[in-house]
Formats: structure tokens, sequence, C-alpha cells
């Protein structure tokens, strides 16, 4: 997976408010819509909220990747968020969740949202990937801290 194919840097958001998971879902659904034609923030809320009734998307360490389907959706669509404090997101450790990779996918993909969402896995276990991130001070420095990493694994790999 390609990071630059689901992320661009309008979709990096750096030190949101985050208050409950509820109104971070809430936040972060009205961001998106911002920044995306194809979906309304109700659609993405709705979608991630019955997405979190099946099981936290919170995978500990303090992250998050809340992954949802959307009808009529032509392309896979990620957003990065780190909070500007850690909110209780139910996660598997029970720690507080301050950084986030939501996921909006098309609704009769499977392979490519499974592919995305190991790759995600993956460099989020990373402690070097997530200090990067966490260091970000701007919208574009997280856009540039989780590209660059990527950029630097698979020229290395």
């Amino acid at each position: 997976m390609n990071m630059h194919s689901i992320l661009n840097p309008e979709l990096a958001f750096c030190n949101v408010p985050g208050g409950s998971k509820k109104r971070l879902l809430e936040t972060s659904a009205e961001l998106i819509a911002e920044k995306v034609d194809q979906v309304n923030a109700n659609q993405i809320y709705e979608a991630l909220i019955a997405r979190e009734q099946l099981g936290s998307t919170g995978l500990g360490n303090g992250i998050a990747i809340p992954h949802c389907r959307i009808p009529r959706l032509k392309e896979t669509i990620g957003c990065l968020i780190k909070l500007e404090s850690p909110v209780d997101f139910d996660a598997v450790d029970k720690q507080p969740v301050d950084l986030l990779f939501f996921l909006l996918v098309p609704e009769n993909t499977l392979a490519g949202h499974l592919e995305a969402l190991r790759t995600l896995a993956e460099h989020f276990t990373n402690p070097v990937f997530c200090a990067n991130l966490r260091a970000a001070q701007t919208d574009i420095e997280l856009f540039e801290a989780a590209t660059a990493f990527m950029q630097d694994k698979r020229e290395a790999g």
C-alpha cells in the first residue's frame, strides 16, 4: 500500500481537540467531509459508529484505526489525526488514544481494505513512526512524518 494513494496533506490534522470518543468521531467526520466531496459528515459518522459497535478499533499504545465502508465512495480515503490530548477509545490495553488513522473504503472493496489495515497496523507498531507523528506540531509536519517514514521503509525494503 502506498500512503500517498490514500492520504493527502489536506487530510492530516494536528492537535485536534478530542473530548470523548463520540465527539472525536463527530469532529473527524466533519473534518473529512469538508475535504472530500463524495461524502457528508453524517454518513461518515454513522458508518464509524456502526463499526465501533462491532468492537473498538483502538489497537493499544495510543493508536486507533477507525475504518468503515461508505456507499458510492469511489476510492479509499485516509485521514491522519493527532489529538491535542488523549481520549478514552476503549482500546484493548485500556490506554487513551492520541493518534488515529481513519480509513474510509468503497462499499464493495475487500482486498484493498484488508491490505491497507494490515499495512497501517504494521506502521503503527513501529515506535519510531509513532514518535515522529507525536513530535509533529503542524498539519503538514504530521503528513510529512507519516509519508517520509513510509517512503524510507519502502526504499530500505
